[in-house]
């Protein structure tokens, strides 16, 4: 009998087979391709760089590209010659103003914050990575290690250390504005949002939903939050989670993670704060999420 035993399989006794039938081998042969293009997938990455087209953003798209696949969520009023040099590298996503479902547009409304979230979806409908990273047009990161590590230890494999339950469903976000609850209550960042595709899907179709609703959050991202924690059921608890300020400081914990900024070189962040300038430095901000209650 010749030796045929390619995958090098072993008996019960721990000895490794003489012969394994051809069919055997070519179910595994399979078994191990399938498994590698899982194991590609799961470690996939889109970036979705939403809102008005912008200089800062355009000119990282080269480093973005080598963490995956970048798809820019504009608007018709774009000038979209401007990503000519990367059309046939990059998905672009065109939206419209007139689409947008805006019920009202008194002060104090929800409707100038649903740009932002219209974009999102709308972006993240176009992904192909199992993880998605938001980005705003008008920054720039072009570092983002520290996130992706975080999205793959957060993943459907792992457990947190104290509570043994899994981490897959928590969003990333950085530490730009995110508030602690002395200050705002629910108020996370929403600069650099996170987490795996069908979450980030359920979550932005939730912030747009929310967004047509009269004055229901005092700042945007507390609405966004509200979309985040509610939008999960828990099968612990058997119910969706409820914002409620009595849990403010477990639901953060439970639902959120934060990357300093500081741990993303060359970055430029911005806000209209501050006029949209160039901004690098970090101010008193919540910088990890276990100091949420500090």
């Amino acid at each position: 009998m010749n030796r045929w035993n390619p995958h090098q399989l072993k008996g019960e006794s721990g000895q490794e087979l003489e012969y394994v039938s051809s069919f055997t081998n070519f179910a595994l042969s399979l078994q191990k391709k399938i498994l590698k293009r899982f194991e590609k997938l799961e470690n996939s990455i889109s970036i979705i760089i939403q809102g008005p087209l912008n200089n800062r953003s355009i000119n990282t798209i080269d480093s973005y590209l080598k963490y995956g696949e970048v798809i820019v969520s504009c608007w018709d009023k774009d000038d979209i010659s401007k990503l000519d040099k990367y059309k046939d590298k990059i998905k672009i996503v065109v939206n419209k103003y007139s689409e947008v479902p805006v019920s009202h547009k008194k002060p104090g409304s929800q409707a100038p914050w649903i740009y932002q979230h219209y974009t999102t979806l709308n972006g993240l409908k176009e992904a192909g990575g199992y993880f998605c990273i938001k980005l705003r047009s008008d920054e720039s990161f072009p570092f983002l290690d520290p996130i992706i590590e975080n999205l793959k230890y957060n993943s459907h494999k792992n457990k947190d250390h104290e509570t043994q339950k899994y981490r897959w469903f928590k969003i990333i976000t950085s530490n730009i504005y995110f508030r602690f609850s002395r200050e705002n209550k629910f108020h996370p960042s929403d600069h650099i949002i996170a987490g795996e595709k069908t979450r980030m899907i359920e979550i932005f179709n939730k912030a747009v939903y929310l967004c047509c609703l009269k004055n229901i959050c005092r700042f945007p991202e507390q609405l966004l939050c509200k979309a985040i924690i509610e939008t999960f059921w828990d099968p612990i608890k058997k119910k969706y989670d409820k914002m409620e300020d009595s849990e403010c400081d477990e639901l953060m914990k439970k639902h959120f993670d934060i990357i300093r900024i500081k741990h993303l070189p060359n970055h430029i962040w911005t806000s209209s704060y501050r006029r949209y300038s160039d901004l690098y430095s970090e101010e008193d901000w919540c910088h990890h999420i276990q100091k949420i209650n500090s």
